[in-house]
């Protein structure tokens, strides 16, 4: 007899004030210890099931339908039209969530420690240094190094990948009985994606913890889940036991998933392209502060780069890869002089960026654009769409007239596939996918020769990806851009670059031609990297 389900949802529905159903007729089942994955592409429903679930949808969301939590051997509790004072019982306690992008969700004003302990007071009543101890222990738990300081630190101290698993940490705090893990592991790359989801395994062991896992990350699904659900435009189109599914999808959307890998190589690169960026020796150092027992010594800094020296051709593209943490996006910042440097040289064009002071830079900051790993975070939610593309242009171009503005907005975002009336709406009502094309058209506005892109698909799912990197490769070809293109995704870098710099602990590791280093590593670290990622 098979046993009731831990958490059962029956023909839920959810309209917005669009009238549009964001869900219609969803019928879903998890059991104790089970691992349920739900994918589809961006706006498909995944995580307004997983909000509906928690009582976390706006307040004009319309919710009707079924959503039943067992309780022992209680009547399950109904979920849908709980009050608040009852969801909050429950959230953190007995299901608890990991949301898809950490820095919006951790407060900015809070250390870390302050954050997790908030959430032991509540559910556990734990105070002082024991809950200070534990603290410690889920910080350790999810394999981040020296939890000591890290739990002293601030949000926007820590890398992508390391305030993702601060909050996995926060998630786990309270043992809860199920865990709704949103794209957990999308800012983490792949050795680390390992070790957090054999946790996250061991713990369900443990604790009979059910694990509903929203990704876009199909080798992950194949390998961490138990069923797979997928979803498509609100409905559920197939469920089936993931490896039943694997070899034989019933659906013609679940057939176009699982064949929408990244795929292809970069543009032929010119044999007579020019250099245009040379770094030679770059070294960048943050101070520490002086500990409790010695408060009179100053420490050493901390090297986030150490020494670092690459070149970069006219429409080449440089991948960058390494672990949460190594350096990646610290050198990208300090290439673009956002970072403040401790050593090196810097040449754009041959000329020497270090040397110069920062009102000399702003005719070179036009040459130089970057495209964040968070485009929910970078993007204002109080500006449209044609204020966030044009603001830069206004800058750099003053003289130019509204009409021309307008004119130049609607173009770079035909370029990038967006229709032109999208420039009347507002950063939240676009999908994922469609916020990274407002990032990039914010970033080509200004015609710039080289392009940093940080994580630009971690957050998409792989059918919207082979869009954005075929959009990536069309762009270079046509406007000859150089990218320095930073990703844990090891299919996504094959895919793009023409040259990859291996990073580890601010070191350049190894760097060679793309399928030179895909098929003759020559570092360790570089075939513990492909091994993990499946290579």
């Amino acid at each position: 007899m098979t046993p009731a389900p831990l958490l059962q949802i029956k023909d839920l529905n959810v309209t917005f004030d669009q009238n549009t159903p964001a869900l219609q007729g969803i019928n879903l089942t998890l059991q104790r210890g089970e691992t349920l994955a739900l994918v589809g592409e961006s706006g498909s429903g995944k995580s307004v099931t997983a909000l509906a679930t928690l009582g976390l949808l706006a307040d004009n969301a319309r919710v009707s339908g079924s959503i039943q939590l067992a309780q022992g051997e209680n009547p399950a509790q109904e979920l849908v039209n709980l009050d608040e004072k009852g969801f909050r019982r429950l959230r953190g306690h007995r299901m608890a969530m990991i949301f898809q992008e950490p820095m919006t969700s951790l407060n900015p004003l809070h250390r870390v420690e302050k954050q997790i302990i908030e959430s032991l007071r509540l559910h556990q009543g734990l105070t002082g240094e024991t809950a200070r101890q534990r603290c410690i222990e889920l910080l350790q738990a999810v394999k981040l190094p020296d939890p000591q300081r890290l739990a002293r630190a601030w949000p926007h101290q820590l890398s992508g990948g390391q305030r993702q698993r601060v909050m996995i940490a926060m998630a786990l705090s309270n043992n809860p009985d199920i865990l709704l893990a949103d794209e957990p592991t999308t800012a983490l790359d792949v050795t680390v994606q390992q070790q957090i989801l054999d946790l996250l395994r061991e713990l369900q062991q443990q604790l009979g913890m059910a694990i509903l896992l929203i990704t876009h990350d199909l080798n992950l699904v194949r390998q961490y889940s138990d069923r797979v659900a997928v979803m498509h435009r609100g409905k559920l189109v197939e469920t089936q036991n993931t490896p039943e599914l694997f070899a034989n999808p019933q659906a013609d959307y679940t057939r176009q998933l699982l064949n929408s890998e990244p795929s292809g190589q970069a543009p032929a690169l010119q044999a007579d392209a020019p250099l245009l960026l040379q770094v030679n020796n770059l070294r960048v150092e943050f101070p520490r502060t002086a500990t409790s027992l010695l408060p009179w010594k100053k420490p050493a800094p901390f090297v986030a780069v150490q020494d670092q020296s690459l070149t970069l051709h006219a429409g080449e593209t440089l991948g960058i890869v390494g672990e949460s943490g190594s350096g990646k996006t610290t050198l990208a910042l300090a290439l673009l002089r956002l970072q403040a440097i401790a050593a090196g040289e810097i040449k754009l064009e041959g000329t020497a960026l270090n040397q110069l002071k920062q009102q000399q830079l702003l005719p070179w900051r036009r040459k130089m654009q970057i495209v964040f790993q968070d485009p929910y975070g970078s993007l204002s939610p109080r500006m449209t769409v044609a204020d966030i593309v044009a603001e830069g242009l206004k800058l750099h171009q003053p003289e130019l007239s509204t009409a021309q503005l307008d004119a130049a907005v609607c173009q770079v975002l035909e370029e990038v596939g967006l229709e032109t009336a999208a420039r009347f709406r507002y950063p939240h009502e676009f999908s994922g996918g469609q916020r990274q094309r407002i990032a990039i058209a914010r970033a080509l506005i200004l015609k710039p020769r080289l392009l940093v892109l940080d994580e630009p698909t971690s957050a998409l799912d792989r059918s919207v990806q082979a869009q954005v990197i075929q959009l990536l490769r069309d762009l270079q070809q046509k406007h000859r851009l150089s990218y320095l293109f930073i990703s844990h995704d090891l299919r996504v870098i094959r895919a793009l670059s023409h040259r990859i710099l291996v990073m580890k602990d601010g070191q350049q590791v190894e760097t060679a031609a793309t399928e030179i280093l895909f098929n003759q590593p020559e570092n360790d670290y570089t075939r513990a990297l492909l091994k993990a990622a499946g290579f």
